[in-house]
Order: C-alpha cells, then structure tokens, then sequence
C-alpha cells in the first residue's frame, strides 16, 4: 500500500540538498527529506564559501547568521624544512577587495559544513520541514507521473513503499540515486594520490595563518583555522598505508603530523573531531536528470578540492533546480522547463572541472621541499559570480548581439546580458517614503522581479498596465527604477524607487532614461533584458510559457 506523502522526495542532507530542500518550502512547495546517516556529519569538510554562494544564503535569510561566525580567509605562512620552525614565504589565496554596490560580498569566507547545515536545518524546521534520519533508499521505479521509492528505515527496521512526483539524488559523491538510475560517471580516479583528511584541536598554532609545511600531497601538512578556537582543519600527506594498517588512527595522524613539520616538539594534536582518507576523484555526470529523477551535488559531480568548488557548485545546482520544479508543481509551467537544470548546469560544471584540475596539477608542484606559494593563488573566476546562462534556451535578449563567453566567463565589469548574475544595487529610496533598499532586498527567491528603468513614469508604462495585472504577484513582481524624482502623477500601483546616486543604472549598464526593461529570475540570474515593455509578455509568455 503506498503512503500519499510530499511531492518530491529529496535524498541526502548535505548543503546541496538542503538548499534545495529549504528553496521549495519557501515557495510552499512540500518535501520530505531523507538522509541514511543517523547524525549529520561532523567537522569542516567543505567550508570554504565563496561569494556567489553568500548572495544565494542572503537570498535565504540566512547571512545575518552565517557572519557572525564565519571567519575571512586568512594568508598562508609556508615553513622551511628541515626545522620548520622558520617562515620562509607568506602568500595569499584571493587578495580581499572591498565591497562595491553592485557586489555586496565580494570575498570568500570559512564557515564549516556543520555549521552550515545546522543553519539550513534550521530554516527548514521552521517552516515546518522534517530531516528523517536512518532512513536509506533502496529502490526506485518511475511511471509517466510518479517516481515510486522503495525506503529501509535503519533504526526501526522495516520496508516502506512511497510514491512522489519527482526525485532528486543529493547524496553524495557514492550516490545510490545516481547508481540506481545508471547514470554515466565519466573521469578518473587519482589512486596514486590520497591524503589523511580531518579536524584536530591543536596547541601551539596560531590561528591568524594557514600553516603549510612540505608537499602537502607526498609528506606535508597543511593546517587551516577555523571558526572554533584551536580547532584547526588539517590535510596530511606521507605514509598512508600506515595509517590505513594503524590500530590507533589518532595516534598515527600525531606522529605524521610531528614528522611533516620536520619533528617539532611545540605543536600538538590533543583532541580529533573526526579523520580519515581522501582520495582524488575527478568525474561529473554528462546528464543531471532521467525522466522525474535528478541529481547534483557530489551525486551529480566530485573534483579535487583545490579551488573549494565542490559545495559551492552543488549550493548553485539546489538553487537553479528549485525555482523550476515549484513552478512546474505549482502548474503554472510545462515540466519541460526542467530540462533546462541539465542544459544550463553541465557546462558550468564542466568547466569548474576544468578549472579545478589544472589547480590540482599546479598544486604538485615542489620547490625546494616546499609547496609552490604559487600554486595557492586563487583566480576571481572562482568567486562564481561570472557564471553565466547565456546560451540557456529560457534567457531573451533584445540588446546588441550578446558575446559569447565561457560559462564562467561573465562580467567583470563589462555590461550585463540575459543569463548573467544579476548585480546589486545599492542606495534606492522609494518614492513617497523614506525608505532606502538595496535590489538584493527587492528581488525575491520565490518569483520573477521585472524592473523598468525610466527617468519618469511614461505614457508608455501607463498605456501597458493590464500588464502588471495579467501574471500572479506570487510569480512575478514589477518595479521602476528612475534617475530623479518629479511630480508626474501616475495611477500605477507599482512600487517606483530614486536612484540617487547612480548605482543601479551603472550596474546594469543604462545611461540614459530609454526605459530598458530587465527580467530577473528567482534564481538571481537575468532571464531577460529587453528595449521594450512588449518584450516582458514575450519573455513569459513565449520564452518561459508560463500558464495563468
């Protein structure tokens, strides 16, 4: 007997799936969400975060919180050897840059995965959503309107049949999702390289630097500061096998550790949080969905950790994936839009790949017994705020011809197109108020944000304005954004907000007042920029189909 339960069954409760999971219950969409691990896991693991990912986690209410715990991203202190006392060169990962109107956090921070989970938790919990733990997938069965799952309850014991409208495998680099369904795993696996891999509280380290010493990935350390005093994050190269064989593990890290930083007696491990191998795989998935079943994350990609991508993508791929299904559960699109999740993702992941790859092959490189501080060096392109739908079938725009660039290619500086991150802006006052906002505060995860530039409310708005009745404001949202304030009257009931120094107009790149028309989608991105009004019914009524 099948039990009727929420639409869509979410495997895997790691940030990718909890992101998707905490964006669908904001958009009153109903999930149950699954994870086979009695308890969340301990320690770091991905925690670094970079600024894409800190504009989704605003966009989820949660980045008041995740500041006051974060740290920045201190610089590394690389130690000669032998001794390993002597600080022989200090680098930095990404050279900070100060924020600008149009880039709130332009920076990457530290915050550990189990801090960011429980944070996510949270969200979900309080808007009514439910983590079953011990619970792991066995089977699953699709039909042409259902995915019927097959769950083994690992603390009570028991088989239970569910049926949902749609799947998403979030589970990990060893998905049972992603193995169930036969997708393609296409990569490699670097055997030849792995390290010990843990959370250690240490004595003698100060937290202000990421301590290297040695040649992290053959006889090496490489120890990270976290948020929590003495708790430091540590990468071990040297004798694996030993402690693969070793019958106290712990111990065995204390004694690789001593040794890689040439036997100093004055930096000790007294307590682990959790330890064991990593071994470098490099694959993705060339498809991220089969009929109503999907997978991201870890499940749908896994790299080397160089360049901190891997949490940071599957975050991007939960919050693309999210907007789509709730419209198509809602009816108010056809489910062929959620083709575009494979269609927009795969070449972006394909080149963080890429991108992730040749940092792990410039990382091997030694001089002098030591890491290359070179090979710390972080491009900006790792920030993920290029990252670009630009050849999406969903994006419309009726500019100059849009540039093709690679898909992590977007702006830096240059104008915004459809499929671009669409830019902040901040020092908005709204009309007939003293209210001042920023468009990160206006555009709004759970719809459509339509915004008009124009230095007065026109004849031409006003002629249109059925248009602002014809779609639901749960789905789409309209403003204008003027230069100046005047005393033209006008009966539109649409929020009209002053620009007043500048910053939007210069963001997305309108100088005059011709009233250039932008789409925003849920997801952050342009999904059109268009000359004119008319476009905005084209956009949604043609481009993206919505029904209303």
């Amino acid at each position: 007997m099948l039990n009727r339960v929420p639409s869509i069954l979410v495997v895997g409760a790691g940030p990718t799936g909890l992101t998707l999971a905490l964006s669908l219950l904001r958009q009153g969409v109903p999930v149950r969400i699954i994870d086979r691990n009695l308890a969340a896991n301990p320690g770091q693991r991905g925690s670094g975060l970079f600024p894409r990912t800190l504009e989704v986690l605003e966009a989820l209410g949660l980045w008041e919180k995740v500041k006051k715990i974060a740290i920045p991203v201190p610089k590394i202190a690389i130690y000669g050897l032998p001794g390993g006392t002597e600080v022989i060169k200090e680098t930095e990962m990404i050279s900070p840059v100060p924020a600008t109107p149009d880039i709130p956090h332009p920076n990457g921070i530290f915050l550990g995965q189990n801090h960011l989970e429980a944070m996510l938790t949270e969200a979900i919990v309080k808007l009514g959503g439910v983590i079953d733990r011990g619970i792991e997938l066995k089977n699953l069965q699709q039909s042409e309107s259902t995915v019927q799952a097959t769950l083994v309850n690992e603390k009570q014991g028991g088989i239970e049949e569910a049926s949902y409208e749609y799947v998403v495998g979030m589970d990990g680099g060893k998905s049972i999702v992603r193995k169930l369904l036969d997708f393609p795993f296409i990569g490699e696996t670097r055997g030849d390289t792995q390290v010990v891999f843990g959370d250690f509280y240490m004595n003698g380290l100060g937290s202000d630097r990421i301590h290297i010493w040695g040649d992290v990935l053959k006889k090496g350390l490489f120890a990270r500061p976290t948020e929590t005093p003495d708790l430091f994050s540590l990468i071990i190269g040297g004798d694996i096998q030993s402690y693969i064989n070793s019958s106290n593990q712990t111990e065995t890290v204390k004694a690789m550790v001593k040794e890689a930083m040439g036997g100093r007696e004055d930096v000790k491990i007294v307590d682990s949080v959790w330890h064991g191998i990593y071994r470098f795989n490099i694959r993705m998935a060339p498809q991220f969905s089969k009929g109503r079943v999907f997978i991201g994350g870890d499940a749908a990609h896994v790299h080397s950790p160089t360049g901190g991508q891997g949490l940071n993508t599957g975050v991007q791929d939960g919050y693309n994936l999210a907007w789509k299904l709730a419209l198509v559960l809602h009816g108010r699109v056809s489910p062929s839009l959620l083709d575009t999740y494979t269609s927009e993702r795969v070449p972006v992941v394909a080149e963080m790949l890429n991108l992730t790859t040749q940092l792990f092959t410039k990382t091997l490189v030694i001089k002098d017994g030591s890491s290359d501080p070179s090979s710390f060096a972080r491009e900006r392109k790792l920030n993920q705020l290029g990252v670009n739908y630009r050849a999406s079938r969903i994006v419309i725009d009726q500019g100059e011809a849009v540039e093709p660039v690679s898909s992590y290619g977007g702006p830096d500086g240059g104008p915004i197109r459809a499929g671009d991150r669409a830019p902040d802006a901040s020092g908005l006052v709204r009309v007939g108020t003293k209210e001042s906002a920023r468009l990160f505060e206006i555009f709004d995860s759970r719809l459509h944000t339509v915004v008009f530039f124009a230095d007065r409310l026109t004849q031409e708005l006003t002629a249109t304005s059925t248009l602002f009745t014809k779609y639901s404001p749960e789905v789409v949202r309209f403003i204008v954004v003027r230069k100046v304030q005047d005393n033209l009257e006008s009966d539109l009931d649409l929020p009209v907000y002053e620009d007043r120094d500048g910053h939007a107009y210069k963001a997305y790149n309108t100088v005059d007042g011709s009233g250039k028309v932008f789409v925003v989608r849920p997801d952050g991105f342009v999904g059109a920029r268009l000359q004119t009004i008319e476009g905005v019914e084209k956009y949604f009524d043609e481009v993206l189909g919505l029904r209303l």
